[in-house]
């Protein structure tokens, strides 16, 4: 029986391109493997990219938006700067283009929404009401209200024994009760906001958050529906998540769960799903660096492969995320292999050298990347060289590079003569 082999990359670079971790996805189609000599091919330096010829127009420019056109490529990564009516906002990655441009469009609908005569008066009604909340450490982690209003404030303060006693398992009245779900409920209420604009409701953009928190009270309160301020929005809100291809159900569970939900729900799929240890859970699902919609979207992608050795040590892997880049990569990665997994399903997941490696059953070895720019230099051709002598547990029979980005000709025709057939844009992306 044959078995393909998938390569993420983790911490190693691919030429000089790429410190991130590889992403997967199941090629459209492998092209047969060549002879093993290759002729020399000339070294390339990686360019600047001029973002008006590589960028589809709805990711260079809109009502509140414009991408600068210099797009140096270094480390794996474009790099954007995006002018915007909030501010500058600086993308690393096609992937964080995405999402900077989601929450563009969803800061701008929710001032649309702000400025409604319905928003007004409902805002001036929830100032005037006796709230009862309180700020919730029981269930949801602070980053949940990252901005609350000041008139708000005081009634979180009056709340706070009550949050003590609830965390202590203390038996609380009636009024503290309500104040620990009325909390929740304010953060349920941000959720749906943001999912319903496209946009991760955790996400560490601090003009969103503000905006978001600006709509949410009032909506909370009951004297704002979401739905009437979504009648607001002209022009579409972000794409980044609907992008993902969510099922019903995540988006439920994104929803609908708190953050402490959410770790405990993934908890127990990684650990009696997976066979992960809880210490390696623990380590992957307490790193700040991966939000609980990251976290989720890697888990809910992982389970689709089955139960299949490797599943523990691409978890350790994901835990030794910096930043929201790396987390995102593992999360394209893993979803990449989640669809590869519906034509050629996926055995094992291994890891050499640093690199992840997962086998299929027909023998191709596939080396799956979140790569925006792959040019041919010294790096590509030694990764290319001790990819072709590695020796996985079933021979290969054929080479593939998935990239979520874009190849230069000369690194295309460099693989093509040492056997590897290459696939650009591999993803749903920002460009052309």
């Amino acid at each position: 029986m044959k078995r393909t082999t998938i390569i993420l990359l983790t911490a190693t670079t691919i030429a000089g391109s790429l410190p991130l971790r590889a992403q997967v996805q199941s090629p459209p189609a492998a092209a047969p493997v060549l002879a093993a000599s290759a002729a020399p091919a000339a070294y390339e330096p990686l360019p600047t990219l001029n973002a008006s010829a590589i960028l589809a127009p709805q990711y260079l420019q809109g009502a509140n938006f414009t991408v600068r056109n210099p797009v140096p490529t270094y480390s794996g990564s474009n790099r954007y700067t995006i002018d915007s009516d909030f501010g500058v906002f600086e993308a690393i990655g096609n992937q964080m283009l995405m999402r900077r441009v989601a929450e563009i469009k969803a800061i701008a609908a929710l001032q649309a929404m702000s400025q409604t005569n319905e928003f007004t008066q409902a805002a001036t009604q929830a100032a005037a009401a006796p709230l009862n909340v309180a700020q919730d450490l029981v269930t949801d982690p602070v980053s949940t209200i990252s901005s609350v209003p000041k008139g708000i404030w005081g009634f979180l303060n009056q709340a706070g024994q009550a949050v003590k006693e609830a965390a202590e398992g203390r038996q609380a009245g009636a009024g503290e009760g309500n104040a620990v779900e009325n909390m929740t409920g304010f953060s349920k209420t941000k959720r749906d906001l943001a999912i319903k604009l496209g946009v991760d409701p955790y996400c560490n953009n601090e003009i969103f958050q503000k905006e978001l928190n600006k709509v949410a009270w009032p909506a909370f309160l009951g004297k704002f529906t979401v739905d009437l301020g979504m009648a607001a929005v002209t022009g579409g809100a972000g794409t980044a998540l609907s992008a993902l291809n969510w099922t019903s159900t995540l988006k439920d569970a994104l929803r609908d769960k708190s953050p402490t939900e959410l770790r405990l729900m993934n908890l127990g799929l990684l650990m009696n799903g997976m066979g992960v240890a809880r210490a390696d859970a623990d380590a992957f699902l307490n790193n700040s660096a991966i939000s609980p919609t990251t976290q989720t979207l890697i888990v809910a992608a992982l389970g689709q492969l089955g139960n299949i050795p490797g599943q523990a040590e691409f978890i350790r892997q994901a835990a030794t995320s910096q930043d929201e880049h790396d987390a995102l990569a593992f999360q394209q990665s893993v979803q990449l292999m989640a669809q590869l997994n519906n034509t050629a399903p996926v055995a094992r997941i291994t890891h050499l050298s640093g690199l992840t490696v997962c086998q299929t059953n027909d023998g191709t070895v596939i080396v799956p990347i979140q790569w925006d720019y792959a040019a041919w230099t010294p790096m590509t051709e030694r990764f290319i060289a001790a990819l072709k002598a590695e020796k996985f547990t079933s021979p290969a029979t054929a080479y593939s590079i998935l990239l979520t980005g874009l190849v230069s000709p000369t690194a295309a025709q460099a693989l093509a003569a040492r056997g590897v057939s290459i696939t650009a844009k591999a993803l749903p992306g920002p460009l052309q």
